[in-house]
């Protein structure tokens, strides 16, 4: 942990827009009278991004109303939480989806923690599992799966649900430290399994989502709101499989075209051959990713702990591009850069 401060720590938090925890030495048991109720946190937990002294949680609460509330988070060495390391208080609210992001510092290399959420009355969420990387001077493998391109809508996820398996029968020193997702987390376009009766590749289409407004487009339905992006995310985390996987380990993220658009890049979309400015729909879908996908990454508006604050802008003909190819005008660089993430990790020698 050499370098890293409580107070440098914190700033880094704020600046990932996440609540900061730091963890001790000696652990204590829990205060916290806890009951799960997975009811109440019905797209699960996570973990994501861990670095040999860190690592950042996530949960979003299904019960809130209209109010800010406040969650209690604990870290444990231990799945019994007799050995609590880290412990904070965490804000959800509407203006977020009711999803929190909390960053746990001064913790040990190389180590299996577990986590979880509880609500004042004691109703908690599922025990989640995490792990944070080995020291920069530590020899040993890194051993990691990685996933991309699901499709909640055209089938179950259960090759998660064989790596669970095959982790668990695996000895300590061979089991996974994190899972890689290469994007396409979820796939915007949504088929209603009435408009394609015949499904997809020989496979049914699976009810999974009814956009809010949406657009439909020949036979399929693409979002076109804030909103329409956090349903489709709730969605795919409500597959069991999934949402087992993501409690167990600490994913990295990054996205590809499908957090966005299927022919969409930078703030513009083509469909039927034809390209139209989107950069309203990029700002919503920059600010579902930052609230569903937890991940180092930063918001310009500021370090906000409960919101996005997205820049306003409006759809507009991008018509001037540089040598790069990066459209000028200005609604499309402000789409674009409303989330903004540097993806790196070491994992030991790494």
């Amino acid at each position: 942990m050499s370098g890293i401060t409580r107070r440098s720590f914190i700033e880094m938090a704020m600046a990932f827009g996440a609540v900061a925890a730091w963890g001790g030495p000696f652990g204590t048991r829990s205060r916290v009278n806890w009951r799960e109720r997975r009811d109440l946190f019905p797209e699960g937990v996570a973990s994501a991004d861990p670095d040999n002294h860190s690592v950042l949680l996530w949960t979003r609460y299904g019960a809130g109303k209209t109010s800010p509330l406040h969650l209690n988070v604990e870290v444990a060495e231990d799945e019994a939480f007799t050995r609590v390391v880290a412990a904070t208080k965490a804000t959800v609210s509407e203006s977020s989806d009711w999803t929190c992001r909390v960053l746990v510092g001064g913790l040990k290399p190389a180590h299996v923690y577990w986590y979880r959420f509880t609500d004042a009355e004691g109703r908690g969420s599922r025990i989640g599992r995490t792990l944070t990387a080995p020291s920069p001077d530590d020899p040993r493998p890194v051993r990691f799966a990685f996933v991309s391109c699901q499709n909640v809508n055209q089938g179950a996820q259960n090759a998660y649900r064989r790596m669970i398996f095959e982790d668990r029968q695996a000895a300590e020193a061979d089991r996974l430290g994190f899972v890689l997702h290469l994007g396409d987390f979820i796939y915007e376009i949504v088929w209603y399994p009435e408009d394609r009766p015949q499904g997809m590749y020989d496979r049914r289409l699976r009810e999974i989502v009814r956009y809010p407004h949406g657009e439909k487009i020949h036979d399929f339905h693409i979002p076109t709101t804030l909103e329409d992006y956090r349903a489709v995310y709730r969605a795919y985390l409500h597959d069991p499989d999934l949402q087992d996987a993501r409690a167990r380990w600490p994913f990295v993220n990054m996205w590809d075209n499908h957090e966005f658009s299927w022919l969409g890049w930078q703030g513009l979309q083509k469909f039927d051959g034809k390209t139209r400015p989107a950069q309203i729909c990029k700002v919503a879908a920059n600010q579902a990713f930052f609230e569903y996908q937890p991940a180092r990454m930063s918001k310009p508006s500021g370090p906000s702990l409960d919101r996005f604050g997205p820049p306003k802008v409006i759809n507009t003909a991008v018509t001037r591009f540089d040598d790069h190819g990066l459209g000028q005008e200005r609604n499309n660089l402000a789409a674009i850069n409303s989330l903004r993430g540097y993806r790196a990790l070491r994992w030991g020698r790494n």
